[in-house]
């Protein structure tokens, strides 16, 4: 007790450096031995899964057009990616209806789940000059929205 008495400072700061390390030890134990849930947690508890049918479906339909050069669908997490590319003399306005129509593939309950992003790109045309002039647009749908909202362009 004579000790502690006379190192009152150094005993506060080694009970103080105790409780630090015991605090450090339950962060870092938590973030080691996690629960296993994945990087998603339970975000994805209640998603209706997407078949490999439907997105094969929109893929063929939509290639079987003369403005689509390419398509391809990804699903990850809650969000759809659609990345569509078309042939040079393809409007915009054009570009953005071939979007809206592959959302008629997916089902009610799909929609209701999940976000779509698409990106809209045309294939390299280049004018006089050399510029390319090209154009590319980025839409989202959100499962609470009833249209694709589009980029300015």
């Amino acid at each position: 007790m004579n000790l502690i008495r006379r190192h009152k400072g150094l005993a506060i700061i080694g009970g103080l450096t105790l409780i630090l390390l015991v605090v450090l030890f339950a962060i870092f134990s938590r973030m080691i031995f996690s629960t296993g849930k994945g990087e998603y947690g339970d975000r994805l508890k209640n998603i209706v899964n997407i078949s490999k049918d439907t997105t094969k479906k929109i893929i063929d339909e939509t290639k079987e057009l003369d403005e689509v050069e390419d398509i391809t669908i990804r699903t990850q997490g809650k969000i759809v990616y659609t990345t569509i590319t078309f042939a040079e003399s393809t409007s915009k306005d054009r570009a953005k209806e071939i979007a809206n129509k592959t959302l008629e593939y997916y089902s009610e309950e799909e929609i209701e789940c999940y976000d779509f992003e698409f990106f809209l790109t045309q294939k390299e045309m280049l004018d006089d000059e050399g510029n390319d002039k090209a154009y590319t647009i980025a839409g989202n749908k959100h499962p609470e929205k009833d249209s694709i909202s589009w980029t300015r362009n």
